[in-house]
Order: structure tokens, then C-alpha cells, then sequence
């Protein structure tokens, strides 16, 4: 399997994840194994899932027999369009939600006291985190989590719902008040 290439930002020398910029990171990732296929449209990989089973005979004896499943996990490359059904959408988890998504889709910046914020999605173990693969005789080497799989891009979601709340999302994600209000302002005027 071959992830496409993105570029990836240590922030003060460290992933996101808090792992160092010393090891490799690489957002490219191809598995040569037998038990791994890739057609361009789906991988399909093999897995053995190895037990013990346990039984007891009659005069107390502990028998141990290893059994063996098979499975198959068949994976399509690109996902298909997914969409997000949020009850009580005009609530504060519904309304910072989509805040948050098109603040990242948007790549917004705003000000404060530290300085200038960007939007980013640190919190979210799929989009900020890497994964520890091994080691190439020399150093770490991670790759970014949603490239591992194909996982559907929190800036491609669908999204929509009902509140019973008659308030627009605008107000609905300033009374909230979790996302920045410059941020807010910023998402208005995109929209």
C-alpha cells in the first residue's frame, strides 16, 4: 500500500504525538508482503489470528490444543463520501464541530495574546498523531496515522443535522464560545 506524499510539520522538535524529530518520519508507505495485495482500488490483507484452546479431561488434566483463524480484511483505497447526521446540531458540541472542521478546511489564522493561532487538528489521534513502524538499523522510522489505511478526511465530511434550539449556527458557535470569535468572524465572511 502506497500513501501519497504530504508534508509533515515537527512543531519545537517533536510530532505531534511528542515523539522526537530525530527518528524518520515519512508520509509514504508500501508493505511488500505475501499476505498483502494491492489492485489500486482495494487492499486486501491476510491475517492469522493464532489461540489456545482449553479443556479439561475428566481426572483434571489441562489440555492445550493451538487453533488457527483465518481472516481477510479487504480495504478500499479511496473512501467514499461520508456524511455526519448530528442531533442537536445547534448545541455546543455540534456547532464547535463544524466550526473546527471548516476552520481547518480553510486553513484559518487569527491573533491572540500568544500570538498568531493557526487551525489544526491536535487532539485528533487520526490527523495529528504518528505511528511507530520500526527501525531501519539507524533510526525510528513513524508514519502519520491516516496513512496506515485510507481514512476519510475530517475536511470532506458531510455534515448536517437538526437542533430544536431556532438559533443559526453562527450563534450557535458563539455562544459556545469555544472557538476563537476572531476565527468565527473569519468563517462568516467565507460564508
Amino acid at each position: 500500500m502506497v500513501a501519497e506524499h504530504l508534508p509533515q510539520q515537527p512543531i519545537n522538535g517533536y510530532h505531534c504525538n511528542g515523539n522526537s524529530t530525530n527518528g524518520v518520519t515519512t508520509n509514504q508507505l508500501q508493505v511488500n508482503s505475501p499476505f498483502v495485495q494491492n489492485d489500486g482500488t482495494y487492499v486486501t490483507s491476510e491475517y492469522n489470528y493464532r489461540r489456545n484452546q482449553i479443556d479439561y479431561t475428566p481426572n483434571g488434566t489441562i489440555q492445550v490444543t493451538p487453533k488457527q483463524h483465518k481472516y481477510t480484511f479487504r480495504t478500499l483505497l479511496k473512501p467514499n463520501k461520508t456524511g455526519v447526521l448530528l442531533v442537536g446540531f445547534g448545541g455546543n458540541n455540534g456547532s464547535t464541530l463544524l466550526g473546527s472542521i471548516l476552520a481547518n478546511k480553510h486553513h484559518l489564522t487569527w491573533r491572540t495574546k500568544q500570538g498568531e493561532q493557526k487551525a489544526n487538528y491536535y487532539g485528533s489521534l487520526t490527523q495529528a498523531t504518528t505511528v511507530h513502524i520500526g527501525w531501519d538499523g539507524q533510526k525510528q522510522v513513524y508514519v502519520p496515522f491516516n496513512k496506515l489505511l485510507p481514512m476519510v478526511d475530517p475536511n470532506e465530511l458531510v455534515i448536517d443535522g437538526w437542533d430544536i434550539n431556532g438559533a443559526n449556527l453562527f450563534e450557535a458557535i458563539q455562544r459556545a464560545k469555544v472557538i476563537s470569535f476572531k476565527c468565527v468572524i473569519q468563517q462568516l465572511i467565507l460564508f
